[in-house]
C-alpha cells in the first residue's frame, strides 16, 4: 500500500484536504499519514490536535505517492527551509506534490513552480506576498490546476483539489470521478 504524506502544522486550514484524505483513506490503494515539523501535537483552525505519525525526516520516498500540503497560514508567510528539500525530494522522484491556498506561496518562493501551469488564491496574492517568481507566466486563473505532477488550488476549491489529486491518483475511473465531482458540486442535477 502506498503513502499519502499530509503535512500538518499548527493552524492547518483542516477543511481544505478534508475530501482528498478521506478519499484516498478509503481506497484500498493507498493510506494517510501524518507528517509534522517535530513530533508535537498540532492543533488545527477547527480546534482538532493532531499527533504526527512521522517528522519530516522519517518519510519512506520508498512508499509515497504524494505529499499534500494544506492551506495555513504558516507556509504562507514563513520560507520554512527544513521542507525545502523534501518537497525537491519529492519533485525530483517525480512523486506528486499537493498544495492548496498558502502552500502555493511556499512553492513559488522556492522554484517549484517554475515549469509548472499552476493557480493559487490569485496571481497578485503571490505578487504581494513573494514579488515577481519563475514561472508567473504559467499561472492560470482556475480553482485547481494539475500539471507535471504538482497540484494547485485556491483556498475555496477544496473539492477540485480534491478531484484533481484523485485524478493523479487514478483512485477512481474518469466516469465515477465525474460522478463524485458532481455529487459535491452539482448535487441538483439530474441524471
Amino acid at each position: 500500500m502506498k503513502t499519502a504524506y499530509l503535512l500538518v502544522f499548527d493552524g492547518l486550514s483542516d477543511w481544505e484536504p478534508g475530501l482528498a484524505i478521506a478519499e484516498i483513506n478509503k481506497s484500498k490503494k493507498y493510506q494517510v499519514k501524518t507528517i509534522g515539523l517535530n513530533q508535537n501535537t498540532v492543533t488545527t483552525v477547527g480546534g482538532v490536535s493532531i499527533v504526527p505519525d512521522y517528522t519530516l525526516d522519517e518519510i519512506n520516498y520508498g512508499d509515497a505517492a504524494l505529499f499534500l500540503l494544506p492551506g495555513g497560514e504558516l507556509l504562507e508567510k514563513s520560507p520554512l527551509p527544513p521542507l525545502v528539500p523534501v518537497v525537491r525530494r519529492f519533485r525530483k522522484l517525480e512523486i506528486p506534490v499537493a498544495a492548496i491556498c498558502g502552500p502555493t506561496v511556499f512553492l513559488a518562493r522556492h522554484g517549484f513552480l517554475e515549469t509548472a501551469q499552476h493557480t493559487s488564491n490569485g496571481k497578485k496574492y503571490l505578487q504581494d506576498l513573494i514579488g515577481d517568481y519563475p514561472g508567473s507566466d504559467l499561472y492560470l486563473n482556475q480553482p485547481s490546476v494539475s500539471d507535471k505532477g504538482v497540484i494547485t488550488a485556491n483556498g475555496i476549491a477544496s473539492v477540485e483539489f480534491a478531484r484533481d489529486i484523485l485524478s493523479e491518483l487514478d483512485i477512481y475511473d474518469p466516469e465515477t470521478l465525474k460522478n463524485w465531482y458532481d455529487f459535491f458540486k452539482n448535487p441538483w442535477l439530474e441524471d
